[in-house]
């Protein structure tokens, strides 16, 4: 599975969560496979959901690491 799609399966998995985060070493990873590029902050809108760097050693999830 590529990062995108272990977004897929976090966002799926937790429908209601307004944001993901995405860790470090996998984040340029998910952003050469969206069309979007990060805002200011950023962040990147992927299927409805606010989807940001979370830091070295990480696991992709829905709440705060």
């Amino acid at each position: 599975m590529d990062a995108r799609d272990l977004v897929d399966v976090a966002i799926d998995e937790d429908p209601r969560a307004p944001c993901l985060w995405v860790p470090s070493d996998l984040w340029p990873e998910f952003l050469a496979t969206v069309p979007q590029r990060p805002n200011l902050i950023g962040a990147v809108i992927y299927r409805g959901k606010t989807v940001r760097e979370g830091g070295p050693l990480t696991d992709i999830t829905t709440r705060r690491p």
